[in-house]
C-alpha cells in the first residue's frame, strides 16, 4: 500500500469535514467549540491546509467519531475514500442524465506560466469562464490573461523560441497577480473531431480545445462538464 493511501489527504479531509459540518447544519464556530479548536483552524482544515495528527484527533472527536485516529487509520480512509469516489460517479452520472449534451473534462490547478504554454501550443480553439464569485479586479485581470491566451494560441508555431520564452513569463506574472487576488486558475483540454454543418468535405478535423476556469482559491475543481457538440 503506497504511503498516500495511509492518510486522509488535506484536501480530501477538508471537503469531508465541510460536508459533514453542513449536513449537521453546524457553523465552523460551532465545530470548533465542539472539537476544542478555534474558528481559524476548522476554516485551515476545510481549505485543505495541513495540521498535525492532534488536531485532526480534535476534530474526528467534533465530528462524533468514537475513533479518534479515523483520519489516520489506513481502513477508514480507504472507506472515506471509496464513499467519496461512489458519490463523485454517481453524481456525474446522475448529471449526464439530466442534461445528456455534456461531458466532463478534467482539469487541474495551473502552476506556472509553463504550463499556460502548453495549453497555447497544444490547443487549436479555447474555452474561456471566469467565477462570477471573484472579485471585479481579479475578473479584470482574467479578462487580460484571457485575450493574451488566445493570441498565444493563435501565434504560437510562428514565433520565435524567445518569445516564446518571454509570452511564457508574461503570463507566469499574470498568474502571480491573479493569485494574489485570491482566485486560483485551472486548466484543461480535450481531443474531438469537427465538421462544419455548410462544408462541402464532411471529413472531420481533429482538433483539441483548451480551457481555463478562473475561481475563487477555495473552491476546489476537478472537472467541468462542456457541451458534447461544438457550436
Amino acid at each position: 500500500m503506497e504511503a498516500a493511501t495511509l492518510t486522509l489527504p488535506p484536501k480530501i479531509l477538508g471537503f469531508w469535514t465541510k460536508c459533514i459540518r453542513t449536513t449537521m447544519h453546524w457553523s465552523q464556530e460551532a465545530l470548533a467549540a465542539n472539537s476544542n479548536l478555534t474558528t481559524r483552524t476548522i476554516q485551515r482544515i476545510e481549505a485543505g491546509e495541513p495540521v498535525s495528527i492532534t488536531t485532526r484527533r480534535s476534530l474526528a472527536r467534533g465530528l462524533g467519531y468514537q475513533n479518534l485516529d479515523v483520519f489516520d487509520d489506513p481502513e477508514s480512509v480507504a472507506a472515506i475514500m471509496k464513499l467519496l469516489d461512489g458519490a463523485r460517479s454517481q453524481k456525474i452520472e446522475d448529471f449526464q442524465k439530466e442534461f445528456p449534451d455534456h461531458i466532463p473534462v478534467v482539469v487541474k490547478r495551473v502552476a506556472n506560466g509553463h504550463s499556460l504554454s502548453a495549453l497555447a501550443a497544444t490547443s487549436e480553439a479555447t474555452l474561456l469562464h471566469c467565477d462570477d464569485a471573484i472579485s471585479l479586479q481579479a475578473k479584470e485581470k482574467a479578462a487580460c490573461l484571457f485575450d493574451y491566451l488566445r493570441d498565444m494560441v493563435d501565434v504560437w508555431d510562428n514565433i520565435s523560441f524567445s518569445d516564446k520564452l518571454r509570452y511564457t513569463q508574461e503570463m507566469e506574472n499574470m498568474l502571480r497577480e491573479l493569485e494574489a487576488l485570491d482566485v486560483a486558475v485551472y486548466q484543461g483540454s480535450r481531443s474531438t473531431k469537427m465538421v462544419g454543418v455548410h462544408w462541402e468535405n464532411k471529413t472531420p478535423i481533429p482538433l483539441t480545445i483548451g480551457y481555463l476556469l478562473i475561481a475563487p482559491k477555495d473552491k476546489e475543481i476537478s472537472q467541468l462538464m462542456v457541451p458534447r457538440r461544438l457550436s
